[in-house]
Protein backbone atom coordinates (compact mmCIF):
# COMPACT_ATOMS: atom_id res chain seq x y z
CA UNK A 1 0.00 0.00 0.00
CA UNK A 2 1.30 3.44 -0.64
CA UNK A 3 0.46 6.02 1.37
CA UNK A 4 1.34 9.71 0.12
CA UNK A 5 1.35 12.88 2.06
CA UNK A 6 0.19 16.05 0.42
CA UNK A 7 2.53 19.08 1.18
CA UNK A 8 1.19 22.85 1.09
CA UNK A 9 2.47 25.89 2.05
CA UNK A 10 2.03 26.20 6.05
CA UNK A 11 1.39 22.69 6.54
CA UNK A 12 0.85 21.25 10.08
CA UNK A 13 3.56 19.36 10.43
CA UNK A 14 2.49 17.71 13.72
CA UNK A 15 0.20 15.93 11.63
CA UNK A 16 2.44 15.05 8.45
CA UNK A 17 5.43 13.54 10.28
CA UNK A 18 3.60 11.25 12.79
CA UNK A 19 2.01 10.04 9.72
CA UNK A 20 5.31 9.04 7.84
CA UNK A 21 7.14 7.91 11.24
CA UNK A 22 3.72 5.22 11.89
CA UNK A 23 4.41 3.91 7.97
CA UNK A 24 8.11 3.58 8.37
CA UNK A 25 7.82 1.49 12.06
CA UNK A 26 5.12 -0.58 10.03
CA UNK A 27 7.84 -1.12 6.90
CA UNK A 28 10.58 -2.33 9.33
CA UNK A 29 8.51 -4.70 10.90
CA UNK A 30 8.08 -6.06 7.07
CA UNK A 31 4.95 -4.39 6.66
CA UNK A 32 4.25 -3.92 2.36
CA UNK A 33 3.71 0.09 2.73
CA UNK A 34 5.78 2.95 1.36
CA UNK A 35 5.15 6.52 3.13
CA UNK A 36 6.33 9.18 0.49
CA UNK A 37 5.23 13.33 0.47
CA UNK A 38 4.03 14.72 -2.93
CA UNK A 39 3.74 18.79 -3.46
CA UNK A 40 3.06 20.74 -6.14
CA UNK A 41 6.97 20.63 -7.13
CA UNK A 42 10.33 19.96 -5.52
CA UNK A 43 10.95 23.00 -4.21
CA UNK A 44 11.19 23.83 -0.61
CA UNK A 45 7.59 24.31 1.60
CA UNK A 46 7.85 25.80 5.01
CA UNK A 47 5.31 24.43 7.62
CA UNK A 48 3.55 25.61 10.09
CA UNK A 49 5.99 25.28 13.03
CA UNK A 50 8.83 27.14 10.90
CA UNK A 51 10.52 23.46 9.09
CA UNK A 52 11.32 23.24 5.58
CA UNK A 53 10.58 19.97 3.74
CA UNK A 54 11.05 19.19 0.09
CA UNK A 55 8.48 16.81 -0.91
CA UNK A 56 9.94 13.08 -2.13
CA UNK A 57 7.37 13.48 -5.42
CA UNK A 58 6.36 16.37 -7.50
CA UNK A 59 2.90 16.22 -8.63
CA UNK A 60 4.22 16.12 -12.23
CA UNK A 61 5.91 12.61 -11.27
CA UNK A 62 2.54 11.50 -10.67
CA UNK A 63 3.30 8.61 -7.93
CA UNK A 64 0.70 5.67 -7.55
CA UNK A 65 -1.50 6.57 -4.30
CA UNK A 66 -3.65 4.13 -2.72
CA UNK A 67 -4.06 5.96 0.39
CA UNK A 68 -3.64 10.21 0.52
CA UNK A 69 -3.14 12.17 3.47
CA UNK A 70 -3.57 16.25 3.87
CA UNK A 71 -2.33 17.41 6.64
CA UNK A 72 -3.89 20.84 8.09
CA UNK A 73 -3.08 24.07 6.53
CA UNK A 74 -3.72 27.67 6.38
CA UNK A 75 -2.94 26.70 2.49
CA UNK A 76 -5.50 24.55 1.35
CA UNK A 77 -8.10 26.39 -0.21
CA UNK A 78 -5.58 28.11 -2.58
CA UNK A 79 -3.52 24.82 -3.11
CA UNK A 80 -6.97 23.03 -4.26
CA UNK A 81 -7.88 26.26 -6.89
CA UNK A 82 -4.18 25.32 -8.35
CA UNK A 83 -5.15 24.06 -11.47
CA UNK A 84 -2.22 21.36 -11.63
CA UNK A 85 -3.31 20.13 -8.41
CA UNK A 86 -6.60 19.77 -9.32
CA UNK A 87 -5.94 18.24 -12.22
CA UNK A 88 -3.72 15.54 -10.18
CA UNK A 89 -6.37 14.74 -7.87
CA UNK A 90 -9.00 13.91 -10.53
CA UNK A 91 -6.46 11.97 -12.02
CA UNK A 92 -5.69 9.92 -9.22
CA UNK A 93 -8.92 10.10 -7.45
CA UNK A 94 -11.11 7.11 -8.96
CA UNK A 95 -7.73 4.71 -8.00
CA UNK A 96 -7.83 5.76 -4.43
CA UNK A 97 -8.74 3.70 -1.64
CA UNK A 98 -8.82 6.28 0.84
CA UNK A 99 -8.34 10.07 1.83
CA UNK A 100 -7.51 11.33 4.93
CA UNK A 101 -7.86 14.74 6.03
CA UNK A 102 -5.97 16.59 9.19
CA UNK A 103 -7.64 19.75 11.09
CA UNK A 104 -8.79 21.56 8.17
CA UNK A 105 -8.93 19.28 5.55
CA UNK A 106 -12.15 19.57 4.28
CA UNK A 107 -11.41 23.31 3.30
CA UNK A 108 -8.82 21.04 0.40
CA UNK A 109 -12.06 19.35 -1.11
CA UNK A 110 -14.42 21.43 -0.19
CA UNK A 111 -12.97 23.30 -2.76
CA UNK A 112 -12.92 21.00 -5.56
CA UNK A 113 -16.36 19.91 -4.66
CA UNK A 114 -15.28 16.89 -3.16
CA UNK A 115 -16.11 17.53 0.30
CA UNK A 116 -19.03 15.24 2.38
CA UNK A 117 -21.57 16.94 3.91
CA UNK A 118 -20.94 16.37 7.67
CA UNK A 119 -17.06 16.44 8.23
CA UNK A 120 -14.85 16.75 11.05
CA UNK A 121 -12.47 19.45 11.88
CA UNK A 122 -9.69 20.94 14.79
CA UNK A 123 -11.88 23.43 16.32
CA UNK A 124 -9.36 26.22 15.11
CA UNK A 125 -10.60 26.23 11.72
CA UNK A 126 -14.31 25.42 12.37
CA UNK A 127 -15.35 28.65 10.75
CA UNK A 128 -13.71 28.22 7.72
CA UNK A 129 -14.75 24.66 7.65
CA UNK A 130 -18.01 25.66 7.84
CA UNK A 131 -18.21 27.48 4.40
CA UNK A 132 -17.80 24.00 2.90
CA UNK A 133 -20.01 21.13 4.82
CA UNK A 134 -21.47 20.87 7.95
CA UNK A 135 -19.42 20.93 10.90
CA UNK A 136 -20.14 17.43 13.17
CA UNK A 137 -19.43 16.78 16.67
CA UNK A 138 -17.32 13.84 16.39
CA UNK A 139 -13.72 14.05 15.82
CA UNK A 140 -13.58 11.69 12.82
CA UNK A 141 -16.51 11.09 9.88
CA UNK A 142 -16.11 8.58 7.09
CA UNK A 143 -18.42 8.82 4.44
CA UNK A 144 -17.01 7.02 1.11
CA UNK A 145 -12.89 6.69 0.64
CA UNK A 146 -13.08 10.31 2.54
CA UNK A 147 -12.51 10.61 6.59
CA UNK A 148 -12.48 14.09 7.64
CA UNK A 149 -10.34 14.25 11.25
CA UNK A 150 -9.80 17.05 14.03
CA UNK A 151 -6.66 16.68 13.08
CA UNK A 152 -3.14 15.96 14.94
CA UNK A 153 -3.28 12.38 16.79
CA UNK A 154 -7.24 11.84 15.17
CA UNK A 155 -5.61 12.09 12.10
CA UNK A 156 -2.98 9.20 12.75
CA UNK A 157 -5.41 6.99 14.56
CA UNK A 158 -8.09 7.39 11.68
CA UNK A 159 -5.22 6.04 9.56
CA UNK A 160 -4.07 3.40 11.95
CA UNK A 161 -7.51 2.29 12.43
CA UNK A 162 -7.79 2.07 8.61
CA UNK A 163 -4.35 0.08 8.16
CA UNK A 164 -5.81 -2.61 10.87
CA UNK A 165 -9.19 -3.11 9.09
CA UNK A 166 -6.77 -3.98 6.31
CA UNK A 167 -4.88 -6.50 7.97
CA UNK A 168 -2.07 -4.96 9.40
CA UNK A 169 -0.95 -4.96 12.79
CA UNK A 170 -0.15 -1.56 14.30
CA UNK A 171 0.85 -2.84 17.68
CA UNK A 172 4.87 -1.72 16.84
CA UNK A 173 3.08 1.72 15.98
CA UNK A 174 1.38 2.05 19.46
CA UNK A 175 4.02 0.40 21.53
CA UNK A 176 6.92 2.73 20.10
CA UNK A 177 4.84 5.83 19.98
CA UNK A 178 3.38 4.72 23.30
CA UNK A 179 -0.03 5.57 22.09
CA UNK A 180 -3.52 4.24 22.99
CA UNK A 181 -6.28 4.80 20.43
CA UNK A 182 -9.82 3.26 21.74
Amino acid sequence: MRIGVLLTMGFLEAEAAPVLDAVRILRETGAGLEGFTVAKSRHALEGAAGTVWTAKYALTARPEVDVLVVPGSKGLARAARDLQTELWLEEVWGGLEAVFLGANGAVFLGELGRAPQLVAAHPAYADEVKRYAKLGHETAYAVGKVTTTAGYLFLLGALLDHLQAAGYDITPVLDQMALAFD
